[in-house]
């Protein structure tokens, strides 16, 4: 069983072992900061999906687990290796799984639970959802990769905005700001399927991935909530203007009109 003080535990947890992080590394407080308060939102993100599909309060208590933890391998790897980049350094998922282990966060849940959060955790940040006899593990990680990707959105619009006075390499994941935007890339939006993290060469091909993952929500009010907020406008706002662009552009407002037809995107 889970109840709301086993989540106040688990936040409390949470904020001691990110701080331990802040006081031992003060030079890398900011990113540190930045994504503690992304698996926060996140965790408020999921909250949001769970209770518009009306799930009883202990599903929404182990989604909303499942959020906060589901980035808490990405402080070890950025003290580690400097970077929030997968391909450069440990993949942060299972850095998280092992972290949760290791510190025996979940001994007080039933197994079927551990279980779903660790699989969850793992599949958020995989190409594809790995698919599995149990359907709440499918289910469940369905929910943390939606919320995710909401909260990725907010977190990186906002960056987009301040980047000219306070640019930050990191969340660019050390990807040169070209106008180039590769053919892979480009072909995989037209044909209205997820960009591959290893085919991004640039800032822009970054971007139009944030973008493609339009196409891998899975719940309506997630998709609402991308139209509401906004956020693929600002990220067409800081692209080039060109052919490719104009067409991406047509693709998502199709994509929403069909969602939608009472949307004009």
């Amino acid at each position: 069983m889970i109840t709301q003080n086993t989540v106040e535990l688990y936040k409390s947890w949470f904020d001691n072992y990110v701080n331990q992080f802040v006081r031992q590394y003060p030079e890398l407080a900011e990113n540190i900061g930045i994504k503690a308060d992304h698996s926060r939102k996140v965790s408020n993100e999921i909250v949001g999906i769970a209770e518009n599909l009306k799930l009883n309060k202990e599903e929404v208590l182990l989604a909303e687990t499942i959020g906060l933890f589901h980035d808490v391998g990405r402080f070890i790897q950025f003290v580690k290796y400097g970077t929030f980049s997968d391909s450069k350094s440990q993949n942060h998922a299972e850095l998280g799984v092992e972290v949760l282990k290791e510190n025996n966060i979940l001994k007080d849940l039933s197994k079927e639970y551990q279980q779903i959060i660790y699989e969850s955790i793992l599949n958020h940040s995989r190409a594809e959802i790995i698919q599995d006899k149990n359907e709440k593990i499918i289910f469940f990680s369905k929910l943390i990769r939606d919320a995710d990707k909401l909260d990725i959105w907010r977190l990186i619009t906002e960056y987009y905005v301040v980047k000219e006075q306070k640019e930050n390499k990191t969340l660019e994941l050390e990807l040169p700001d070209k106008d180039e935007i590769s053919d892979i890339v480009f072909e995989s939006i037209i044909a209205k399927k997820v960009v591959m993290k290893e085919s991004m060469k640039t800032l822009n091909d970054f971007k139009l991935l944030q973008i493609s993952w339009l196409f891998d929500l899975n719940f309506d009010y997630s998709i609402d909530r991308l139209y509401n907020k906004k956020y693929l406008d600002k990220i067409f706002e800081t692209l080039p203007e060109n052919l490719q662009i104009s067409q991406v552009k047509e693709i998502v407002n199709k994509y929403f009109r069909n969602h939608n037809e009472s949307f004009t995107y």
